[in-house]
């Protein structure tokens, strides 16, 4: 199936647990394979270390909730959106990270499928191994050290790629998905979920509301909320249509708020022959809720509230804008492409 074969250098144990889909052969001396692939394996950690990452990963996590189920709900929407991968279909997954919000929601999902699960940071997929050996999960889990958009793999040979708060990191998104492109056989899909430049309607809604707090000596907002909608309406403006050629643009992390109408065109003209989109809210209070909860992250205070009038303002904005509406101008969903 794969056609590039790349030198593994890992811990015994990672060799001897390898899949028999994926199974390794010593030439010259070297961990190499043939029928699966990896990419260097550059870690080595203890059972302490595999405890560290995943205290580090709950405690990002909220402490015990299972971050995977939010994931798994949004994946599982796209499925039903008439995606028909085969039984065992073989998943390449970008930017994997520990897993959580991919992988483990593939594993069930699919459950005969076979995940080549990549990201560039090996001790973040040593972390995603360590569970998957821990759920039982280890033969149809093999982990590739790469960039999104240089996955070893063999052009046609994928059925499904998957990329989860991936593509709107990357400097040029255009390259992963002229990869996934490349990787994917006919009739195969790609499904990327992402935010959208209906953030927008959001940096207006904060302008507005800081504004309005200048004019009002009653009950002004706080130093601190102002100073946070402040920098949350710079943020949503540097990720709308953003200036590669400035230098802020490659100090940002998440650096695109995409557009339906762009991302579709660019993915067309890379071989895709149709692309959906799947909003993932549109209920009477989204931006009332969402303005919430990028001020509480913002500020680190998860009991932060806005003033009455500035939930008024946020309230219109949703009254002005019904669900159909919010559909189209959404902010975060899923692009589900067909090769």
């Amino acid at each position: 199936m794969f056609e590039r074969v790349a030198t593994l250098r890992a811990p015994p144990p990672v060799l001897d647990s390898l899949p028999p889909w994926a199974r390794p052969v010593f030439p010259d001396g070297l961990a190499r394979q043939s029928a699966g692939v990896w990419a260097p394996l550059d870690f080595e950690f203890t059972l302490t270390e595999q405890a560290r990452i995943n205290q580090a990963a709950a405690r990002r996590s909220g402490g015990t909730a299972d971050t995977s189920l939010h994931f798994e709900h949004l994946l599982h929407s796209a499925l039903d959106a008439g995606l028909t991968p085969p039984s065992e279909a073989v998943v390449l997954d970008l930017q994997s990270g520990d897993g959580m919000r991919s992988v483990v929601p593939w594993l069930r999902l699919l459950p005969q499928a076979r995940i080549l699960a990549s990201d560039p940071a090996s001790v973040l997929l040593a972390g995603l191994y360590g569970h998957a050996a821990a759920i039982g999960e280890a033969e149809r889990v093999l982990c590739l050290v790469a960039e999104p958009a240089a996955a070893p793999v063999a052009p046609g040979s994928i059925d499904l790629v998957s990329g989860v708060g991936c593509l709107h990191e990357q400097d040029d998104p255009d390259l992963v998905l002229a990869a996934a492109a490349v990787a994917l056989r006919p009739g195969g899909h790609a499904i990327f979920l992402a935010p959208f430049d209906g953030y927008g309607v959001l940096r207006l809604a904060y302008e507005r509301i800081c504004a309005e707090s200048r004019l009002r000596q009653d009950e002004p907002l706080s130093d601190e909320i102002d100073a946070a909608l402040r920098v949350l309406a710079r943020d949503i403006a540097a990720r709308t249509l953003p200036d590669r050629s400035d230098a802020a643009f490659g100090q940002l992390e998440q650096k695109w708020l995409f557009a339906r109408a762009s991302l579709e065109m660019a993915a067309r003209a890379l071989g895709f022959r149709d692309v959906r989109f799947l909003p993932h809210n549109d209920h009477e209070t989204l931006y009332r809720d969402m303005a919430l909860v990028q001020l509480r992250t913002a500020t680190a205070h998860p009991t932060v509230e806005l003033p009455g009038w500035a939930l008024a303002i946020l309230d219109g904005f949703d009254r002005a804008l019904r669900p159909p509406v919010k559909r189209l101008l959404m902010l975060d969903g899923t692009a589900i492409l067909t090769r």
